[in-house]
């Protein structure tokens, strides 16, 4: 699979993760790596687990996710 931020611009990369939101394939350099934080049920409220999770967003997603 390569990458679809590369290929648009003239490059060929492999690409190394899918965007969780939109599902475009990217490489390295153009993959964001973010923590996301989980919550389950506990009671009346929620609990947030210790560990964050890792997802990983395409740039696009990454500055809508982050626009005002």
């Amino acid at each position: 699979m390569r990458c679809f931020e590369c290929h648009r611009s003239g490059a060929d990369e492999v690409a190394e993760a899918v965007c969780c939101q939109c599902g475009v394939a990217v490489c390295r350099q153009h993959a964001r790596i973010e923590k996301q934080e989980l919550h389950k049920d506990a009671g009346l409220g929620k609990s947030t687990h210790a560990l964050s999770a890792r997802r990983v967003v395409c740039p696009v997603c990454a500055r809508a996710e982050h626009s005002p």
